[in-house]
C-alpha cells in the first residue's frame, strides 16, 4: 500500500485555553508548605508523586480535588473557576509565585485533503526544475554570507533523503544506550519495523491507550529512532539503537493541554530520558512573550541532564509574503526550537520564523519536507511535512552525540547540536545556527 501523504497546518484558530492555570511554586518549596498554604485557601492539591506508579491517573487530582503539583518541576496546575483563590496565594504567600493560562496544545498535521494544492505544486516543480520555495523578505532577516552551494537531498536504496542532509550514513554512532521521549499522539507499538525493540510507553490521555489512532507520534517516533523500512528496504530513522519511551499526551484527535503534556514530561525525566522530542504546540501572536512556566521548567529539566526539543510551527505562508512567530513552548529560550528545511536546504514555507526578540528564536533546522516514515495501520508508512518532523530529526541527532558523548550535560548537548550544525545560506531567524548535522 501506498505511503500516506499530507503536509501540516497551523495550530492557529482553534481554542487556546483549559479554563484552569498553573502556578509557578518558590525553587525547593516542600509539599508539606505548599500543602499548608494552598489548605489556606481552600484548596486541596495533589503531590504528582501520589500517582508514582500510575502517573496516567493525574487526572485523578482534577476530580478529587482542586489540581496537582508536579513536585520535580515546582508547577501547581489548578482547575478553573479559583482565580481568587489563586490570586490570594500568589500576593500573600512566598510559595505561589506566578500564575499562566493553561493552553490547549497540537500536533500540527492536518486532513489529508488540505494539501493537494501543494502536492501538485510541488510536483510542478520538480518537472520543470523550479524551485518550491522562492526567497521572501521578511522583516530583519540577518545579513548573509555567500556560502558554497549545498547539494539536493534525493531518496535512494539506502536511505531517504532526510538522512542523506544529516550525513548520518557515513556517521557510526546510532544512539546506543541513549533513551529518547517522544510525547505526541502515541505509538503504533506493533508496527513491524520495531518489532523486538523495546517500547516503554504511557499514555496520559484519559480513555485512551497508548496506542496510535492518529499517526503523528508514530511518524515522529520513527524519524527519531526507526531503522529501515522492512528487512531491507531504505533507512529512514536517525539514532536506530537508542530506547524509545513514547508518552501519550495528545489524544488521538492531536490534542492536548498544558497539564498532560507536564505530567509526560516529568515521567520522562523519572525515568532518565536524556532528550525529549516535543511535535506539538500552539500559535502565539508576534511580540508575545512566551511562557515563563515552561522556560523555567525546561531550565530544571536541563539541569536534571535532560534536554527538550519542539517543533517551531507550520503558521508561515512565506510564498505569500507571511512569516508567522515561534509556536509554544519552542519559543522558551530554554527549549531548542526547530526549523524546518526542505531536499534543497531552502526554509519550508510553512516553517515560523524567530521574530520575537525576547525569545521565540529558532535555534536550528531539520529536514521538514516530503519527510518519510513509520505510521498506523493499513498504510504503516506515511510522507508528511511539517516542523512536526524536522523535530525528531534532531532528537535522534541529539542521541547520537550523546552516544559520542558520554559525559556531555544538556547544556553541553545544546551547543554541540548548533557548533556541529552545516551552514546554509538562509538567515538565522529562519534556521538558527543551520542544519543538524550526526556526529562523524
Amino acid at each position: 500500500m501506498d505511503p500516506y501523504t499530507t503536509y501540516q497546518v497551523p495550530s492557529g484558530d482553534r481554542p487556546k485555553y483549559t479554563g484552569k492555570k498553573l502556578v509557578m511554586l518558590a525553587p525547593g518549596a516542600s509539599m508539606k508548605n505548599i500543602d499548608a498554604e494552598a489548605k489556606e485557601a481552600a484548596l486541596r492539591l495533589a503531590p504528582s508523586s501520589a500517582y508514582r506508579k500510575h502517573e496516567e491517573d493525574y487526572l485523578k487530582a482534577f476530580d478529587e480535588g482542586d489540581g496537582i503539583v508536579f513536585e520535580k518541576f515546582g508547577v501547581a496546575v489548578i482547575n478553573a473557576n479559583n482565580d481568587e483563590q489563586i490570586k490570594s496565594l500568589v500576593y500573600a504567600h512566598s510559595n505561589f509565585h506566578y500564575e499562566e493560562p493553561e493552553r490547549y496544545l497540537y500536533a500540527l498535521e492536518g486532513p489529508q485533503s488540505r494539501n493537494f494544492g501543494l502536492v501538485l505544486w510541488q510536483l510542478i516543480c520538480r518537472i520543470f526544475g523550479r524551485k518550491s520555495n522562492p526567497p521572501v523578505t521578511g522583516p530583519n532577516p540577518d545579513p548573509v554570507e555567500p556560502l558554497p552551494p549545498l547539494p539536493v537531498f534525493e531518496n535512494n536504496t539506502q536511505a531517504y533523503w532526510g538522512l542523506h542532509a544529516l550525513a548520518a550514513l557515513s556517521s557510526s554512532y546510532t544512539g546506543k544506550g541513549v533513551k529518547v521521549a517522544v510525547l505526541d499522539t502515541g505509538m503504533y507499538l506493533a508496527h513491524p519495523d520495531f518489532a523486538g525493540r523495546e517500547i516503554v510507553s504511557k499514555s496520559f490521555i484519559q480513555g485512551e491507550t497508548v496506542d496510535d489512532a492518529n499517526g503523528h507520534g508514530t511518524h515522529c517516533a520513527g524519524i527519531a529512532v526507526g531503522g529501515l523500512r522492512g528487512t531491507n528496504g531504505p533507512r529512514y530513522g536517525a539514532a536506530s539503537d537508542s530506547s524509545l519511551y513514547v508518552a501519550k499526551v495528545l489524544s488521538n484527535e492531536g490534542i492536548g493541554s498544558d497539564s498532560g503534556i507536564l505530567a509526560g514530561m516529568e515521567w520522562a525525566v523519572n525515568e532518565g530520558c536524556k532528550v525529549i522530542s516535543m511535535s506539538l504546540g500552539a500559535s502565539v501572536e508576534e511580540d508575545t512573550r512566551y511562557s515563563g512556566i515552561y522556560n523555567e521548567l525546561a531550565g530544571k529539566a536541563m539541569d536534571m541532564g535532560t534536554l527538550i526539543i519542539a517543533a517551531a510551527g507550520n503558521d508561515s505562508r512565506r510564498r505569500q509574503g507571511l512569516i508567522r512567530a515561534v509556536n509554544h513552548p519552542a519559543n522558551c529560550p530554554n527549549i531548542l526550537a526547530v526549523g524546518a528545511l526542505d531536499r534543497r536546504s531552502e526554509v519550508a514555507d510553512f516553517s515560523c520564523g524567530g521574530l520575537n526578540p525576547n525569545g521565540g528564536l529558532v535555534d536550528i533546522a531539520g529536514p521538514g519536507v516530503e519527510v518519510f516514515s513509520s505510521w498506523k495501520p493499513p498504510q504503516e508508512y506515511a510522507i508528511l511535512s511539517g516542523t512536526s518532523m524536522a523535530t525528531p530529526f534532531v532528537a535522534g541527532v541529539a542521541a547520537q552525540l550523546l552516544e559520542a558523548f558520554p559525559d556531555a550535560t544538556a547544556r553541553d548537548l545544546w551547543d554541540k547540536l548548533l557548533t556541529h550544525a552545516r551552514q546554509v545560506p538562509l538567515p538565522s531567524r529562519d534556521v538558527g545556527s543551520g542544519l543538524v548535522q550526526s556526529p562523524q
